[in-house]
Order: C-alpha cells, then structure tokens, then sequence
C-alpha cells in the first residue's frame, strides 16, 4: 500500500474541510436569499391585493351603485386598467361564481389556474408557482363579504437572476479561497512535519540510549517546542525514574505495615474474644468446684445449676454472634435482599416482644407509616429485635419504648427510643465497637456479650444503610435511616 506523507494527508484534510464549509455556508446562504425573496414577493402580492380591496372600494364610493358587488361586476374593464396602472402588475377579476370578469391587456399568459381558483374562492389567499412567475389569487371583499377573487400575475426574472449571480459569485470565490488555501497549507504543513522530523530524531537517539539531544531541539514558543523540551527533560530524569522506584518501594512498605497493623489489631480482637469467653468459662468451673466440695447441700447444688445454665446460654449466645460478625466480613452473597413492608415487620417484632416488656412493667408504642424497602429480611428481624430487646433489658421498671417509623426524603427513617439508664457521652463514639458496653456489669447480669450494636451496625452497612446514636435527655434513642424501595 502506497505511503500518503504527513504534509499530503493534513493539505488534503484542510482542503477538504475548507469544501465543506464553502458548501454549507453557501447552501446556507443562498436558502435564505430564497426565503428571503418568498417572504419578499409574498409580502409584496399581499400588499398590492390590500391595496386592490382599498382601490375598488374607493371607485365605488364615487358612483351611484346600490351596492359594491354589483359595481364590481359591471365595472370590471375599468378596474383592472387602473390595477394595472396602480400596481404595475397585471390583474385578472373573477366574480363570486368564478367566472372571468376581465383581464389586463397586457401580458397574462396563464389562465389555466382552476385549481388555485378554487380555494380562493373559499376566501382564502393562495399563489402557485408557474416557471418564473407567481400566479397569485387573493378574496375581492364587501364590507362583511367576498364578492369575487383577482389573480394577479408577479415575474420573478429579476429575483432569479439575482439567486443565480449570486451562486456563480460564491462558486467563484470558493474557488480562489481552495487554491490560496493549498498554496499556503502546503508552505505551512512542510514546515511542521520538519518540525515532526526532528522531534522523531530525538525520540530515536533516546531508544538507542544516548540522551545528548540538543541538536535536535526545537526553539519554537508553541506545543511542538514545548514538546521538544518536554523530550529532553525526559531524557535527563531518566536516572530520577529509579528514584522514584525506590519511593515506590518505600510506599510499598508501609502499606506492608499497614497490612501488619490490621493482623495485629485482627490478633487484639481475638484476644478480646478470648477474654470474653474465660469469663462465664470461669464462672462455670468455680460452680463446678463448689458443687464437688459441697455435694451435699441440694440449695448450693441448684443455685449453682442456675448460674451454670445462665453462663451457657450467654456463651453459646456469643458464640453465634461472634461467627455471624466475621460472616457478614467474608460472604456478603449471603444476604438476599427483598422487598419488605417495614411498617409490617416491624409491628410483628413488637407483639413477639410485648410479652417479655410486661414483665418488667414496660410499655411499648408505635406509629409506623407504611413504607418498602429492599433489605435482608432475616438481617432485618434480627437488626430490630436486637435494639427492642436491649431497650427491653436496659430500662427502668414501668418504662416506656416508642418506635417511630416515617419517611424521609429517600429513606425509611425508624427511631427506637427507651426511658432507660441512658448512655454517656464519653461513651456515645465506642458503643458500636464489638464486645464494648457501657456498664460490664448490667451487660453480665442481663447475659450482654457486648457484641449487639456492632452487629446490628455491620448488617446495616452492608445493605446502604446506617445507624445513629441521638442525643436525649432522657433513655437513648437510636435512629436508622434505610433507603426506600420505589
């Protein structure tokens, strides 16, 4: 395949562009000298009929007629010379039935016009075009009726010929505008591609390694010798590029310690774990000795089968809810997201509830608004039993919960609020943190592994969801904000 240089394809580009925009502008141009005679002539004709209607009223009022329809079909030779003379176009009238009244003496060569006759005399202004001439009938009125139609006869040889000069001009001057353009799009091209050449030079002496290439420098103030300059700066911060490999590598080693830090604090939470798992272990083993020294006294024997029973359920409790938080950590597939009714759900959660709140003497209301989203729905009981059932265990007897359910905006925003022992405000920012409470020893004498919000936090985050802890002055109040399913 022939090779096209450089110079060639960018001159034959330009010209081609500078075709283009030749053709368009005069296209452009001369549809608006065309539209711009037809608004012309279409106003003219307007006009002279307007001043026809005026002219045949006026004849009118100088005679003696009962009436103008009559004047205007006795009188029709009459009127069609002085039109003639008036608007320097050639009439023809037609009375109300369409029958030819009179014409011009001078030249009016179509007559064959029925077509447009037709509509004109439904009191209607139309024209047709013929050759180079507007055949141009418009209504003649009373004062509250069309009393006939009159054609008038409009040459459009002077409006051609000036369309067609024109053309002839614009081809004449794209002409010159393409052969000035080759001329100096060729001195001009010949000059960047040398620039290009040189630009070339310097790219391969880099390749071949040797980074001298000032000879090759282009001293232009324009992209090519910024580019220029660009290319040997290249080449002498060669020997920075390994430098910056070492930054490269000292970054690398502290995302590496970053990694370390992770393992270690991943470490620490096992540690926690463990410590919270030697607790009840420890409780359960010092009953069991108890029971092995006293193994007569059936009282000390049941309290300890009590407190064994209790430090079980807590253990197995934190055992589940440890392996659920590390799950939601791995295999997010696991959650299966559907649409649920939450005004529905959550009233379900309530009445599970009511009966372990009456214990305690603890009342519990709602106002739910009805409202979708799309969410887990096991990660949602369980999200809403946790946060009830804590306003549950940590309230004061005879308490109230109230659970709010609105929407806001684009989400379902749902607030639990408790008139329980309230949480600190130098506690407020950890209570989110896994195995963290804020009184160790309620959390122990209610079986709380401390281990709750974080999960409920987790499961929240993992479906766009998010949980806060809202300042009150009495209880705490918890609020969610969960992404409303149209």
């Amino acid at each position: 395949m022939m090779k096209v240089s450089l110079k060639h394809r960018l001159t034959i580009f330009i010209i081609l562009l500078l075709i283009t925009n030749l053709v368009t502008i005069s296209l452009l141009t001369m549809k608006g000298i065309k539209n711009n005679q037809i608004e012309d002539y279409e106003k003219y004709l307007k006009e002279s009929s307007k001043t026809a209607n005026l002219f045949i009223r006026e004849k009118y009022y100088e005679t003696d007629y009962e009436n103008l329809e009559v004047f205007y079909n006795r009188n029709p030779n009459e009127l069609i010379n002085e039109l003639e003379r008036i608007l320097g176009i050639y009439p023809i009238l037609f009375d109300i039935k369409g029958k030819k009244l009179g014409y011009s003496s001078g030249e009016n060569t179509y007559n064959d016009n029925n077509d447009i006759l037709t509509i004109a005399l439904g009191n209607q202004i139309v024209y047709k075009k013929v050759e180079d001439t507007i055949i141009y009938m418009a209504p003649v009125y009373d004062f509250d009726k069309q009393i006939g139609v009159m054609q008038l006869q409009y040459s459009l040889g002077r409006e051609n010929r000036f369309y067609w000069n024109t053309w002839g001009l614009l081809l004449r001057f794209g002409l010159v505008s393409i052969i000035i353009t080759f001329i100096l799009g060729r001195v001009y091209f010949i000059n960047i591609v040398n620039k290009i050449k040189k630009l070339q030079e310097s790219v391969r002496l880099i390749e071949d390694g040797q980074y001298d290439i000032g000879g090759n420098i282009i001293s232009s103030k324009d992209e090519f010798g910024e580019l220029s300059t660009g290319i040997e700066t290249m080449a002498v911060k060669i020997d920075d590029n390994i430098k910056q490999l070492t930054d490269e590598k000292a970054k690398l080693q502290i995302a590496l310690e970053r990694v370390q830090n992770l393992e270690k604090k991943q470490k620490e939470f096992i540690s926690n774990i463990t410590h919270e798992f030697k607790t009840p272990i420890t409780v359960i083993k010092t009953q069991i000795d108890l029971m092995n020294l006293y193994k007569d006294d059936e009282k000390l024997a049941d309290r300890s089968y009590i407190v064994v029973d209790k430090e079980l359920k807590r253990l197995n409790l934190m055992v589940e809810k440890v392996l659920h938080l590390s799950s939601l950590d791995k295999y997010e597939f696991e959650i299966r997201k559907q649409i649920i009714h939450t005004d529905i759900l959550l009233q379900d959660i309530i009445d599970k509830l009511k009966a372990k709140a009456s214990k305690y003497g603890i009342t519990i209301r709602s106002e739910l608004t009805p409202c979708q989203v799309c969410m887990d729905k096991e990660s949602f009981m369980m999200i809403f039993i946790n946060l009830i059932d804590n306003a549950i265990k940590y309230n004061i007897t005879n308490g109230r919960i109230s659970v709010t359910s609105i929407k806001k905006g684009d989400f379902n925003q749902i607030e639990i609020e408790d008139t329980g022992i309230g949480i600190p405000d130098e506690c407020k920012e950890r209570v989110f943190e896994p195995f963290y409470t804020v009184d160790k020893n309620k959390s122990k004498e209610l079986s709380g592994t401390g281990l709750g919000l974080s999960l409920v936090k987790k499961m929240l985050e993992k479906q766009s969801s998010t949980i806060e802890l809202m300042d009150s002055d009495e209880g705490t109040v918890f609020r969610l904000n969960i992404p409303i399913k149209d």
